[in-house]
């Protein structure tokens, strides 16, 4: 009889009842798991706050950038014709565009070469290899080439030639990459063969099967009136920070109206955008510190309660929207001034009308307060020299408040980073608890099994010694 079958036999211990006090003895490791899930709870909850002062402060680094205050908006009459776009340099105005000519690339278009398919063997290329010149560049033309081997040549070779080609019908068509009136010159023993020998206008072809060109032109359009000539559709340098693209040619006199004017609603949007994310990181922040109910039986805290470092965030971001800056406005010093409001719970409120008559009325003193800079100096101390040197300081709110976020957020000396790494480390060392208790668990089942199978044997044994006297004296 094996050791666990004696087990529980004559004691009535068995596994079950092992099992029960093994039970006992781990519910004494539950505040170890329980600590686990706490630190792995907090540290989540810090990672969540990262995560939205990280998109705190991408809003406030919108409110840096030029483009956000000197966004334009284009309004046209038809976009049929010509569109058109602005950046932040363009200067507000309203033209009058009128397209005469639109770009086309100079084209040439080939004899029909009579092969079965373009992937055939070309008859004059199988004894030995010819020559193409397109543009001033040699393009060897090896034995055993298809047309479709050409067309690939010519088109590896473009960067050079500034020609690519196509085939349509079994007839190689080269277009120059450049729009404009662009020459394209083919010579070499295989241009003739290839059907690019002797190119005419295509105006005066009278023969389908003659090598034809149709030279490109240039753009020709007017700016209230100005002529201009381009080698594109794509026109950006005619007006500073405006972008034409001709589309199709006006009949007569017409033309289109393109006014260009400031986007103020982008720099509203930007601004609601900052608002918004810090009505929701600060909701967040009151809902992780939250002490519920102390009275309730079941009351629920927040996971980061009574955590001083979100205290203090919280405290620092509210100080941070609510304080006056100093800047050299009359008019514009808090966020109060731009139609900004957090009432008593932190809650921040927007007033679009209110931001926008500050943002046309002053829209310089608008972006002096998000964003400026200040050239300042510093002292500095190398190998025993002291020297000073010029350094240009970021003033005004959106940097003060991305310094401050900073603090919390950065990768390498952040608050977060710091608490993360800690936490790291405290769930390492209760992982390490854990284990050690798992082990000395198994451990304490191994020495029950062990004792109460003894006391098992024991009792057998005394038993069988009974039953051995109580025979002996029976037979007396």
């Amino acid at each position: 009889m094996s050791s666990m079958n004696i087990m529980g036999t004559y004691s009535g211990i068995d596994m079950a009842t092992i099992d029960q006090l093994i039970q006992a003895e781990s519910a004494r490791g539950t505040r170890y798991t329980q600590q686990k899930t706490e630190y792995q709870q907090e540290q989540t909850a810090w990672k969540d706050v990262n995560s939205r002062l990280d998109n705190l402060y991408k809003r406030l680094e919108t409110m840096t950038k030029p483009e956000t205050f000197n966004a334009k908006t284009v309004v046209n009459s038809n976009k049929d014709f010509v569109s058109v776009t602005a950046n932040e340099n363009a200067a507000s105005g309203e033209y009058k565009v009128q397209v005469s000519q639109l770009a086309t690339a100079t084209r040439m278009t080939g004899k029909q070469i009579d092969v079965d398919s373009i992937e055939d063997e070309l008859a004059f290329v199988g004894t030995e290899s010819s020559t193409l010149n397109i543009n001033g560049t040699s393009i060897e033309i090896g034995i055993g080439s298809s047309l479709k081997d050409v067309q690939n040549l010519i088109n590896e070779n473009s960067d050079d030639t500034k020609v690519k080609a196509n085939i349509v019908d079994n007839r190689l068509v080269l277009s120059h990459t450049e729009l404009g009136d662009k020459t394209i010159t083919v010579t070499g023993d295989a241009s003739a063969k290839l059907g690019l020998d002797n190119p005419i206008d295509s105006g005066t072809a009278t023969d389908t099967d003659q090598t034809t060109v149709t030279q490109g032109q240039s753009a020709l359009f007017k700016i209230d009136g100005i002529e201009i000539k381009r080698d594109s559709n794509t026109i950006e340098d005619v007006i500073e920070g405006v972008t034409f693209s001709l589309k199709k040619v006006h009949e007569g006199n017409a033309a289109d109206t393109i006014k260009i004017s400031e986007d103020t609603e982008k720099t509203a949007e930007a601004m609601k955008a900052l608002v918004d994310q810090y009505n929701s990181l600060n909701s967040f922040i009151k809902e992780q510190l939250s002490v519920g109910d102390p009275s309730a039986e079941d009351n629920e805290t927040g996971t980061l309660s009574g955590d001083s470092a979100l205290t203090r965030l919280q405290t620092n971001l509210r100080s941070m929207f609510t304080r006056n800056m100093e800047t050299n406005s009359d008019s514009i010093n808090g966020l109060q001034d731009l139609g900004v409001e957090i009432d008593r719970y932190g809650v921040a409120t927007f007033d679009k009308e209110v931001f926008l008559e500050k943002v046309e009325k002053d829209p310089t003193d608008v972006i002096n307060f998000f964003h400026g800079t200040e050239e300042t100096t510093e002292t500095v101390t190398e190998d025993g020299v002291t020297t000073t040197k010029p350094v240009t300081k970021l003033t005004g709110f959106a940097n003060e408040a991305r310094s401050l976020v900073n603090e919390y957020i950065s990768s390498t000396t952040g608050i977060i980073k710091t608490k993360s790494d800690t936490y790291d480390r405290l769930i390492k060392d209760i992982n390490a608890r854990i284990d050690t208790f798992n082990l000395r668990i198994e451990s304490k089942r191994e020495q029950y099994i062990k004792q109460f199978t003894a006391l098992d044997t024991a009792m057998m044994q005394a038993e069988s010694q009974l039953e051995y006297m109580m025979g002996q004296l029976g037979t007396e």
